[in-house]
């Protein structure tokens, strides 16, 4: 598995406009059949793992780190001192459930705060105190607590998809070519046929081969290709996926 096995946003409206009789793409835009191609990756994204990714940020001042772009499901949050290359401290970071801040020393309130007399936290919890390293989610982004400060970076470990940067180059992976297509055909199609009913029947049979709620179509076949590629493959779907880009 390398980079010229993955497919472009391209080569699956090759075999989209072709499929609907639409090569000049003059009935749809080109925008939207891209945006329906990124539904249809999100959509897949929902329901099995194909980009597992992480990334590392600076610890800003603020403590508030954005979201990668590719992250649906938060799966890990380290900090660590040193760089990415040189990690010589690092520390995992735990959800603080209850609590809410604005940000780097500007306090917080929490289900349990230290000094409170909570009835509901007992004294296994109360003995952490501080010493815990947490974050929150505020207005979309993470937050990490005060004690972060003495770290150098944070890394968030995700699962995710890669929509947002499929025009950059070639994010599909062959296993979800035949899902990501008939899926978009599908779409586009229940938009055609407002107009013009012949596109109902490319929609009817589209979503009979995608089937994507019962059990032996392409969806399911490529959540079922996806899950189960070699531990070795997807090690190197995952190099891949988080390596530099220009």
């Amino acid at each position: 598995m390398n980079e010229y096995s993955y497919i472009s946003i391209n080569e699956v409206l090759a075999d989209v406009t072709v499929a609907l009789g639409d090569r000049d793409e003059r009935r749809l835009s080109h925008g939207f059949y891209k945006a329906q191609v990124r539904n249809a990756m999100d959509e897949l994204g929902f329901s099995t793992v194909f980009l597992e990714g992480f990334e590392d940020t600076e610890i800003p001042a603020d403590h508030k780190i954005v979201l990668p772009a590719a992250a649906y499901r938060i799966k890990n949050l380290h900090i660590f001192k040193g760089t990415p290359d040189n990690i010589t401290t690092m520390s995992n970071v735990y959800w603080k459930k209850g609590a809410h801040s604005e940000g780097f020393e500007t306090g917080f309130t929490a289900n349990y705060y230290p000094g409170s007399n909570d009835p509901y936290y007992g004294n296994n919890l109360r003995s952490y105190g501080e010493s815990i390293y947490w974050f929150i989610f505020h207005g979309g982004d993470i937050v990490l607590s005060d004690g972060c400060a003495d770290f150098d970076y944070v890394r968030v470990v995700y699962d995710g998809i890669p929509s947002g940067i499929l025009d950059e180059a070639g994010l599909i992976p062959p296993e979800a070519r035949k899902a990501v297509v008939l899926w978009t055909i599908e779409k586009c199609a229940s938009f055609l046929k407002v107009d013009d009913s012949k596109y109902r029947t490319i929609q009817l049979d589209a979503a009979s081969q995608l089937d994507e709620y019962g059990y032996n179509g392409a969806w399911q076949e490529a959540k079922r290709r996806i899950k189960y590629l070699g531990k070795k493959i997807r090690r190197d779907v995952i190099e891949y996926n988080n390596r530099p880009r220009a």
